[in-house]
This record gives structure tokens, C-alpha cells and sequence, in this order.
């Protein structure tokens, strides 16, 4: 039941760049359009010819309580939503040679120095915050705002490395949320997307990344069992005890109806 997950993700991924802004803006960071959902490439697959902020987001840690006699639903659910801040360029590294002398890797041309790329991580940290702040009320995060129930903590741990060919400086920028918990459809009911991804994908228009998304998922996801009849009601009491079905003291039996029946 972690679909939940997959509707944080895709809210967050419209708020930090709406599919209405994909193309030509204009967007809530200096990211623009490069928000990747859980990309996984090598970096210099994602360094363009000039210095860009990109962020990348995922879902991990997903935590939540059972509650109540069945124990199969918890009270609460808390999910851990990152956002990785990240700019990267291509540098010049200097090697010893064989014969002696030294050589060069990379691209010529570093682009920014690194106090512009720590003060360009600053305000595109920022905006990602502001963007994901319920009480900012940013326009492009009204759908997140519906799934993201409520913020519990914020966690950002800076990564520089600069030893490589691709020079990277990088945000991993940590929520932890409470969301709604998957709900699926009652029995008997329509086959549809359970909650909250239902609330996602119809909010994203169609054609979008995160509408083609829900649409693929949505033909994998069982349909709801159908009803089962019921055929009667034990009822057992006992004075001044706790009955069971071979020791009681007032028992009654009500026969039970098909599903439509009045």
C-alpha cells in the first residue's frame, strides 16, 4: 500500500515545475524545466554545455503505526520526500604523464567559481523550500498541498566534490511528511486509482508526464473485490462476562440479505 508514495512524488515533481510551465515557463526555481523524477544517469549525462541547477526528486523512508483490532492500517503515515539540489560543471583536471610532463581532462571552461555555485545552491534551496511551504500557498504546489497532510521536519546536507572531470556541489534537501495513506476503493465499487493517487492524476492535465504516469499505473492495480453475501448474525451475551460462541447466556441469530436487497 505505498502508492501514497508515488502521489508525494509526482505533487512534488508538479510543484517544483508544472506541467502547464514545462516548455516555456515561467517556473518556481532556477531549475526551469530539469526536475527529474527519481533519475538515476550518470552525471555528466546531465551537465549541459553551460553550468545548470538541477533537481532531482525522490520518496524513500515510509513509516506508519497500526492502529486499531485488525492492526492492517496505520494511524498516521510519514514519508521522508527528497529533493536533490544540484549543479554541476565540467572542469579542467591536471594529470601526470608517463613522459614526465602533464596533461589536461575536461573541458577547458569551470564556469562559476565555487562561492556562485554555493550562493547558487542557497537560493535554489530556497525556492524549493518556499515552494513546498504550506504557508507560502505558491501557486504551482495547490495539488502537493492537498496530498502533503503536514511538514515534520527539514534536513539539508551539502555534498561538494571536486576531484573529477564534472565538478559537482549539491543539496540533498530532506522532508519528512505526513500524507494521506493508500485508500482503496471499497468493495463492489468502480475499478479506479486509490486515493491520493486518484487525486493526483486527476488533477494533472492529460498528456502530462505525471497523468501518463497514473495512466500506466492505473491499468496494473486490482479492481476492488466484489461483495460478498451475508448470510446471518451470531449475537452472543453474557451477564457479568466476557461470552463465547460455546459459552453464553442470551444468544440471537438475524438472517443476513444479498447486496440490493432492502
Amino acid at each position: 500500500m505505498s502508492l501514497h508514495r508515488l502521489a508525494l512524488r509526482l505533487a512534488a515533481v508538479e510543484a517544483l515545475c508544472p506541467a502547464a510551465s514545462e516548455e516555456a515557463g515561467p517556473y518556481p526555481t532556477l531549475a526551469g524545466r530539469l526536475v527529474y523524477d527519481s533519475r538515476q544517469v550518470p552525471i555528466d549525462q546531465l551537465v549541459p554545455d553551460k553550468p545548470r541547477p538541477i533537481l532531482l526528486v525522490y520518496t524513500e523512508e515510509d513509516k506508519g503505526t497500526p492502529w486499531g483490532s485488525g492492526r492492517h492500517r496505520p494511524e498516521e503515515t510519514i514519508v521522508t520526500l527528497v529533493v536533490e539540489a544540484l549543479i554541476a560543471a565540467r572542469g579542467t583536471v591536471v594529470i601526470d604523464l608517463p613522459d614526465g610532463g602533464t596533461g589536461t581532462v575536461g573541458v577547458a571552461d569551470v564556469g562559476p567559481t565555487d562561492p556562485e555555485h554555493e550562493a547558487l545552491l542557497d537560493v535554489l534551496e530556497a525556492q524549493v523550500r518556499y515552494a513546498l511551504d504550506r504557508r507560502s500557498m505558491a501557486p504551482s504546489a495547490e495539488l502537493y498541498r492537498r496530498i502533503a497532510m503536514e511538514v515534520r521536519a527539514i534536513e539539508s546536507v551539502p555534498l561538494r566534490d571536486a576531484e573529477k572531470t564534472t565538478r559537482l556541489a549539491f543539496r540533498t534537501i530532506s522532508f519528512t511528511v505526513q500524507v494521506r495513506a493508500t485508500e482503496w476503493p471499497a468493495p463492489g465499487a468502480e475499478p479506479t486509482l486509490p486515493e491520493p493517487l486518484r487525486t493526483v492524476a486527476e488533477a494533472l492535465p492529460v498528456g502530462s508526464y505525471g497523468r501518463d504516469i497514473c495512466d500506466r499505473v492505473a491499468g496494473l492495480v486490482p479492481a476492488p473485490p466484489g461483495l460478498v453475501p451475508l448470510e446471518a448474525i451470531d449475537i452472543f451475551a453474557g451477564i457479568g462476562r466476557m461470552p463465547t460462541a460455546e459459552d453464553y447466556d442470551v444468544r440471537a441469530q438475524v438472517a443476513g440479505q444479498s447486496p440490493g436487497a432492502t
